[in-house]
């Protein structure tokens, strides 16, 4: 496995002999409900694409553990940054794996929030104005079938996020609370929405299992 961050910089230029290929996870630090820890988005993306790195002679850059949260906010642990700031220093990796040998880059982001996956794209599309870059951009949540979910429009720790974390790291999930899905305004643009946000859960984790986070990661690195 191609690790970024634990080779040298000849290990990398005879790597490149056979790849050009780089994995970039994103993730955020965020409030997960009252049972999950607060690097669940980056550990999930990490950590599928880890399984991709093992299964084929991609490199894997270290992650990006800040992101752009906006319903989470108002929530200690929620550490969040802006659009503006997340889509400049995306923009300067890009053109450094650029300026460092790489012709692809695969963005892969555990967090799947509106304005946070904007900024990211937005970062591409400025990077490919001055480089020769393939970028591709993909939620974790793009690659998991609904239809394995057992709950419809299951989101944020809910099913399929605590099923993850009790896959990857069962010691940091502290049971699984009850259902919660908050009742948003549908046009109102609002300064803060804790209020609405209940526990932080936007799903249902009671049917979550193990064996589902497996499978659930499994799909995503395929």
């Amino acid at each position: 496995m191609r690790l970024l961050e634990e080779m040298s910089w000849p290990e990398i230029e005879e790597g490149q002999k056979e790849s050009r290929t780089v994995i970039l996870p994103v993730g955020a630090t965020e409030e997960h409900g009252p049972h999950l820890p607060t690097f669940t988005d980056t550990i999930q993306a990490l950590e599928t694409a880890r399984s991709v790195a093992r299964m084929s002679d991609v490199f894997l850059a270290p992650p990006i553990h800040y992101g752009v949260c906006r319903s989470t906010r108002g929530f200690p642990g929620t550490i969040t940054v802006g659009p503006d700031a997340l889509r400049s220093y995306v923009k300067d990796i890009l053109i450094s794996f650029a300026d460092s040998g790489f012709k692809k880059v695969l963005i892969l982001t555990g967090h799947a929030g509106s304005q946070h996956l904007s900024a990211l794209k937005e970062a591409s599309q400025m990077a490919l104005q001055e480089r020769d870059l393939q970028i591709s951009l993909v939620s974790l949540f793009d690659l998991i079938d609904p239809a394995a979910v057992e709950t419809p429009h299951d989101g944020h720790a809910g099913e399929t996020e605590t099923s993850m974390m009790m896959a990857i790291r069962s010691d940091l999930v502290k049971g699984k609370p009850e259902v919660h899905f908050p009742q948003m305004p549908r046009f109102l643009i609002m300064k803060s929405v804790r209020h609405l946000m209940g526990n932080g859960i936007m799903g249902n984790p009671s049917p979550a299992t193990p064996e589902k986070g497996k499978a659930f990661l499994q799909m995503a690195a395929e």
